[in-house]
């Protein structure tokens, strides 16, 4: 009566049985799936890795060429050495230097696979292969670790991998993106602040060769204004910081106001926009560092507008939100103007890659144009698929 049936007792023991082999051998069934699942998320960053570096290929040349590949293949492991900070004394030199030995290095292979290419196109290349670069090393960086807990069998690890690689992947996909954009001279989000100052250049700018800038000097509200931009439409954001110490050689500063895509928090709306102080600038932080040296030393006070993106919408082709800030900006910007004392001469900078983008107002309208073209045609692949 207070027995086990037979079949109850057969379902108690294997109910034991599963118990203690899940105990056993749980952890490495869990460990399995998840190297799995891992590894094919390794792939998938290889993927996006060597599809990039085959459309940076397929730019500069249509038909297939081993031996360009095999040079873009080796190029790719390029890398830059950060300048010892021990003694943080010289360390902006130290950090101007590598970025213009880097720079050179870029300039010459190119010039070298793209020998008879204008000037525009040779930086849209060097911007692609800039993208192609941060995602290989991306990949291997992914694989590294990968490898490293396979190895060792660090499962804590794993989970951490696994938990940070939607992360990585969306910063994978938007560099992708960028990569492409730059490929085929189209806008990106980081460019709104060039697209705003080339919209209030009602002529045309003279040209810093060397600093890869462009200037404009007008009247606005009866102050003279300076407004400047990198040299477009070819990807360049230009030497902003010493562009001004070279313009101020000859034109006397009194203000400026500089003009860039700011990161905006979840729950922002892309291109609102924000007005602070100080230099609007990202980047390594040489050409800010400039900037904020030569205001220190002059008394010159330092007004910022930002438009606000992420991080992936820095870098992916123009959105239209993003494009239609451009007039909210320059109300900011003129109101900035009008504020400031009759005599003052206000230097406007457009802070950002300005590939695709062009230096004065009837190009940039076209600009503009050839944007919500864009975006009007992915729309439409999206609404096919």
């Amino acid at each position: 009566m207070f027995g086990l049936e037979s079949g109850d007792l057969v379902s108690t023991i294997i109910w034991i049985l599963f118990f203690f082999i899940f105990i056993i051998f749980g952890p490495r069934i869990i460990f399995t799936q998840t190297m799995l699942k891992l590894e094919n998320d390794v792939k998938k960053f290889e993927i996006i890795a060597s599809s990039s570096r085959d459309y940076v290929i397929k730019s500069i040349s249509k038909t297939s060429n081993s031996e360009l590949k095999r040079k873009i293949t080796e190029f790719l492991d390029f890398f830059s050495v950060e300048p010892v900070s021990l003694d943080p004394y010289g360390i902006v030199k130290k950090l101007d230097m590598i970025i213009r030995l880097s720079d050179k290095k870029f300039n010459y292979f190119v010039k070298q696979i793209l020998p008879t290419a204008s000037l525009e196109k040779q930086n849209n290349i060097k911007n692609a292969l800039m993208g192609a670069i941060t995602i290989h090393q991306l990949a291997k960086i992914v694989r590294h670790n990968f490898e490293i807990i396979k190895k060792y069998k660090l499962y804590q690890l794993a989970i951490i991998l696994q938990m940070q690689l939607p992360l990585i992947e969306r910063i994978a996909n938007s560099v992708k993106k960028a990569t492409m954009a730059f490929a085929d001279g189209k806008a990106i989000g980081d460019g709104i602040g060039p697209l705003v100052a080339a919209t209030m250049i009602s002529g045309n700018p003279e040209i810093m060769k060397e600093e890869e800038f462009v200037y404009y000097k007008t009247k606005m509200f009866g102050k003279n204004v300076i407004i400047s931009k990198a040299l477009g439409p070819g990807a360049s954001t230009g030497q902003p910081g010493k562009f001004l110490l070279k313009l101020s050689k000859n034109i006397k500063i009194n203000r400026i106001i500089t003009i860039d895509a700011g990161l905006r928090l979840e729950g922002e709306k892309p291109g609102s926009i924000a007005e602070g102080v100080g230099v609007a600038m990202g980047g390594s932080g040489v050409e800010r560092y400039e900037i904020e040296e030569f205001a220190v030393s002059n008394n010159i006070p330092l007004d910022a507008v930002v438009i606000k993106v992420s991080d992936e919408e820095a870098l992916q082709p123009m959105k239209l939100e993003i494009v239609n800030a451009v007039e909210k900006a320059k109300e900011r910007v003129e109101k900035l103007i009008r504020q400031a004392e009759k005599n003052e001469n206000i230097l406007i900078i457009g802070v950002g890659n300005t590939c695709g983008i062009e230096n004065n107002k009837d190009k940039a309208d076209e600009s503009i144009k050839k944007i919500l073209n864009e975006i009007k045609k992915e729309k439409q692949k999206e609404k096919q698929t």
